[in-house]
C-alpha cells in the first residue's frame, strides 16, 4: 500500500494544478452560482413606485407590508416622479395610498382607499394589484373585528374601555404570534421542522452535489488511462493482483475527495449561514462513496477518454435531473424515482440507501470476478 500511495502522491505532485482545479470547483462553481443567481433574481424582482399620502400607523403597516414582500421592489416617491418612471417603463406600475386611509378602513369604507396606476407595458399589474388588495382586505378585517368586539362590549356592559386602535393592533399581534396565515408541515419521521424563508430557487447542496458530481466522474479518467495496453504491461510486474491496483489507487481518490468535500461543505454552510450536523457529514460520505464506486465502474466500459467524457456529460446531468438538484421531484407521489439518483438520497440526509448498498455489491461482484492471470 505505501508503494501504491507513494506512486499515486508522484503522479499527483506533477499533476497539482489541474487536480487542485477540480478538487475546488464543486465549491467554487457553488459559490459563483448561487452568488450570480442570486443577484438574477434580485434584480428580476418587480419593480412598483409607492406613493403614501396618509401618515397613520394603519398606512405605515400597510407600506411596510408591500416593502418587506420578496417579490417586490417598492420604491417611495411623490406621485409625479412616480408617474414619469411609469411613462418611462421604469416602473411596472404605481399604488397610492390615499389621505384618510385609516379613517376610510375604520369606517369600512373600502372604495379608493388605494389608487393603482398601470401603462400598457405593466406585465405583473395584476398579481401585484392582487396582493396589495390582499393586504388592504386584512386590514378592513382586523377593523371589522375591532367594530364587532366593541359592539360586544357594548351590548353585554363590559368593563374594559377598548379603543379601536387597540383592538387592531392586538388582533395583528394574534395573527402574527399564532401563525394564522401560515402553514408549517413535516414529513413522517421528520425530527425537526425547518422553515425556510427564502425564495431562492437554488438549493445549494444540490447545485454542489451536481458539481461535485461531474468532479468525481472526471477525475475518475486516471482508470481509462492505466487500463492502457503499454501501461498495464508495466503494471503486470506488481506483487498484487492488477484489481487490487485499481481499488487501491480508487481509495486513496475517495480519501482525497472526501476531505475536499467536508472542508467545501464546511466553506459552503460558513459563506450561506447554514448549520452542519453529524447526520449530514455522513449523508455526504456515503454519497462521495457512492458515486466514486459508480464512476470507477462506469470508466471500466470505457477504452479511450473521449468517450468517456462525452458519456459522462449527460449522465451526470440525467442524475441531477432525477435526483432534484435542478428541479424538486415528487418523491411521494412516485417514490421510485427516488432510486434513480444518488442525489435524492443526500439530499434527504439518508445514509444508508439504494445506491450506497447496490455500489458496494457490484464492487464486490466485479472483484470476485474472475480475470486473466499475468505475467
Amino acid at each position: 500500500m505505501k508503494a501504491i500511495v507513494s506512486t499515486r502522491m508522484m503522479h499527483w505532485r506533477k499533476q497539482w494544478k489541474s487536480l487542485l482545479c477540480w478538487l475546488l470547483l464543486p465549491t467554487v462553481s457553488t459559490l459563483l452560482f448561487i452568488s450570480i443567481a442570486e443577484q438574477w433574481q434580485e434584480e428580476t424582482k418587480i419593480p412598483i413606485g409607492l406613493v403614501v399620502e396618509d401618515h397613520s400607523d394603519l398606512a405605515q403597516q400597510l407600506t411596510e407590508l408591500i416593502s418587506k414582500n420578496p417579490l417586490l421592489t417598492a420604491k417611495q416617491m411623490e406621485l409625479s416622479q412616480a408617474l414619469v418612471q411609469l411613462e418611462q417603463h421604469q416602473l411596472d406600475s404605481v399604488f397610492v395610498i390615499e389621505d384618510g386611509y385609516q379613517e376610510n378602513i375604520k369606517h369600512d369604507n373600502r372604495n379608493r382607499v388605494v389608487t393603482a396606476y398601470a401603462s400598457d407595458m405593466s406585465f405583473a399589474y395584476t398579481p401585484v394589484k392582487e396582493a396589495v388588495a390582499s393586504y388592504v382586505q386584512e386590514d378592513a378585517s382586523s377593523s371589522r373585528a375591532a367594530r364587532v368586539v366593541e359592539q360586544l362590549a357594548a351590548d353585554y356592559g363590559g368593563d374594559a374601555n377598548w379603543k379601536w386602535e387597540e383592538i387592531v393592533l392586538t388582533s395583528k399581534k394574534i395573527q402574527e404570534e399564532e401563525s394564522l396565515l401560515h402553514t408549517s408541515f413535516a414529513f413522517l419521521n421528520q425530527a425537526e421542522q425547518v422553515e425556510d424563508d427564502s425564495i431562492s430557487i437554488w438549493k445549494v447542496s444540490g447545485v454542489w452535489a451536481l458539481f461535485n458530481l461531474f468532479t468525481t466522474f472526471f477525475l475518475f479518467d486516471w482508470l481509462i488511462k492505466e487500463r492502457r495496453a503499454s501501461i498495464r504491461k508495466r503494471l503486470s510486474l506488481l506483487r498484487i493482483s492488477f484489481k487490487s491496483y485499481l481499488l487501491q489507487n480508487a481509495f486513496l481518490y475517495l480519501v482525497l475527495l472526501a476531505i475536499f468535500d467536508v472542508v467545501g461543505m464546511g466553506l459552503l454552510s460558513f459563506y450561506f449561514h447554514q448549520s452542519i450536523h453529524l447526520d449530514q457529514l455522513l449523508a455526504l460520505l456515503s454519497f462521495q462513496v457512492s458515486i466514486s464506486i459508480a464512476a470507477f465502474l462506469f470508466a471500466l466500459l470505457f477504452r479511450t477518454t473521449f468517450f468517456y467524457y462525452v458519456s459522462v456529460i449527460p449522465i451526470t446531468l440525467l442524475m441531477a435531473i432525477l435526483g432534484g438538484a435542478i428541479v424538486s421531484v415528487d418523491t411521494q407521489t412516485w417514490p421510485w424515482i427516488a432510486h434513480l439518483s444518488p442525489l435524492q438520497p443526500f439530499l434527504e440526509g439518508n445514509v444508508v440507501h439504494s445506491w450506497f448498498i447496490g455500489s458496494l455489491i457490484m464492487i464486490t461482484i466485479w472483484y470476485l470476478r474472475k480475470e486473466k492471470s499475468h505475467a
